[in-house]
């Protein structure tokens, strides 16, 4: 085997934590991982930004989001990318999980403290203004590179090409989940491709799902 088919892609996976489409997602990325050489570089996203009626004043303390966008941020600048994925599990886990509302503040702090994170950081993380610049770093890269409008937004690094989705309503693992990988990951590669679309009303409830 030559060094092509052993070196982990690395794959850049925009998020907003608020979004139930990302952390599905997220969860089969994760599976992918294991079956795959696939390493993923968590980055950021604010669906607030992409809503935000003009003229509005932006807040980045009780704005939609904005706490745990900016809690992410500085879990990933002191600890890296391992730090903010298992932050945003705690945080996925409480939102799409158990259905708590991670724009309150209390349970973003309990889940930096389920992530290690002690119960200081979010109040460091609100300190920090420089936060608010790395999410927005991170959400202008996305547009910038990718065109991205929502989340999940994924792309191989180094590439211009950035694919909204995929969109799904349970979680593969295993083959299932290398199965999608590999059809998705095509599309990653191709510059002609723009769109492929399905409309959701014949998906079956959205149930409440955690990580592992």
């Amino acid at each position: 085997m030559g060094m092509e088919a052993t070196s982990p892609k690395i794959v850049n996976f925009h998020f907003d934590p608020l979004c139930p489409l990302a952390w599905r997602t997220a969860l089969w990325m994760r599976n992918v991982r294991q079956e795959r050489p696939v390493q993923i570089t968590w980055k950021l996203f604010s669906l607030e930004v992409v809503n935000r009626q003009e003229g509005t004043q932006p807040d980045y303390v009780n704005g939609r989001g904005w706490t745990a966008l900016r809690t992410l941020a500085l879990a990933r600048r002191q600890k890296g990318n391992e730090a903010i994925e298992k932050l945003y599990i705690s945080l996925g886990n409480a939102a799409h999980g158990r259905k708590e509302n991670i724009s309150d503040r209390s349970v973003v702090e309990v889940a930096a403290q389920d992530a290690g994170l002690g119960s200081e950081f979010v109040a460091q993380a609100l300190a920090d203004e420089s936060t608010i610049q790395d999410v927005l770093n991170d959400h202008k890269e996305a547009v910038d590179r990718y065109a991205a409008f929502g989340v999940p937004t994924i792309a191989f690094e180094g590439e211009t090409v950035g694919f909204y989705g995929p969109v799904i309503h349970s979680v593969p693992a295993g083959k299932d989940a290398t199965e999608l990988w590999d059809h998705f990951s095509w599309f990653l590669t191709q510059p002609n491709v723009f769109e492929m679309k399905r409309d959701r009303v014949q998906a079956p409830v959205w149930e409440a799902v955690s990580a592992n």
